[in-house]
């Protein structure tokens, strides 16, 4: 990654920045806390579906840590991405992304692609284009606060906030692509499924899958090392 495309991306995030907006909470930082030394481990499933054949699946682990900040960068810490395949394995690295906030939002890089994760003050309702920094087509994404326990792998979060990219259910498909962050632990799930199911007259609504792929992300563990 060369300095001039870190400048580029660190300017095109300034001049999105406003600062006639209202001021964002000291707590909304903590769904996307960067500091040094801080991980998360999770287990992750992915199940591919094709005609006829019986589902694929595979379960692998991820660690995210939490770098030092870059030099020469305003605030942009390293995040070092270790995997395994099984819990009896010794981690190794998978790739190295990067995050940083900005008053007004926060942006991580992954795979060298810049994704607008949040934008602040959060509240229900709120929406912004994960894209904005990228190629890529508009993605419009949403804030939803909830106050109801969410459990998963025996860690139970009282507040979380789902960020939903897109969600539907019908008779034929299911689309499905959110995110969870629980506050000072950063993204505890992750879903990303796309399926569609059987429209013949002898299966339609019967929920049969056809073909699709879903991958679903889960916190295991977390702290500070």
């Amino acid at each position: 990654m060369t300095k001039n495309y870190w400048l580029l991306i660190e300017l095109a995030l300034l001049a999105g920045c406003t600062s006639s907006g209202p001021t964002p909470k000291e707590s909304d930082y903590r769904f996307f806390p960067l500091e040094t030394g801080r991980f998360v481990e999770y287990e992750v499933q992915e199940t591919s579906y094709a005609l006829s054949k019986p589902p694929v699946k595979i379960t692998y682990f991820l660690k995210e840590v939490c770098g030092s900040e870059l030099k020469g960068t305003t605030g942009q810490y390293q995040i070092n991405r270790f995997r395994r395949n099984t819990v009896d394995q010794n981690w190794s690295l998978d790739s190295v992304w990067t995050a940083y906030l900005l008053p007004d939002r926060a942006v991580k890089i992954e795979n060298n692609r810049p994704l607008l994760k949040m934008i602040f003050p959060l509240f229900d309702g709120l929406t912004w284009n994960a894209n904005q920094y990228n190629t890529l087509p508009p993605q419009t994404c949403e804030a939803r606060f909830t106050n109801l326990p969410f459990s998963i792998n025996s860690l139970t979060f009282s507040t979380n906030l789902e960020i939903v990219q897109q969600k539907d259910s019908s008779l034929v498909s299911l689309i499905n692509f959110t995110e969870r962050y629980a506050p000072n632990v950063g993204l505890i799930y992750k879903e990303s499924t796309s399926l569609q199911y059987c429209q013949n007259v002898d299966c339609l609504g019967k929920g049969i899958i056809e073909f699709g792929h879903q991958k679903i992300l889960k916190i295991n563990a977390y702290g500070k090392e």
